[in-house]
């Protein structure tokens, strides 16, 4: 998978997505989804060229426990043939579900 294929992937469910930091117009809205790289990993390609393998963590943000976009993006990583460990949380001082997973992206 691509950087361009997770956000096209990240954008299915119709649902505000920001990379790196909610956006001001965001940050009150409900579901949402934020990500961002944390991990950068050399990959010996074809010859001795290098390519990038990056690890995104993928926060979704909703005020519900199984909101049905958390659902509906499962379902679309599912068909894409990712199944990822899905993490689950709530903030109490935010009053808000936080759901976390990693995928994998080749740059």
């Amino acid at each position: 998978m691509t950087k361009a294929e997770l956000s096209a992937l990240l954008h299915k469910p119709g649902i505000p997505v920001n990379e790196g930091v909610t956006s001001d117009k965001n940050i009150n809205t409900f579901p949402r989804i934020v990500y961002w790289d944390y991990i950068w990993e050399d990959i010996l390609a074809s010859g001795n060229d290098y390519d990038t393998k990056t690890t995104y963590q993928i926060s979704f943000y909703s005020k519900q426990p199984k909101d049905m976009k958390l659902l509906e993006l499962r379902e679309h990583m599912r068909a894409a043939g990712m199944h990822p460990v899905i993490y689950h949380e709530y903030v109490e001082e935010d009053k808000v579900f936080h759901s976390y997973f990693a995928l994998e992206v080749i740059e």
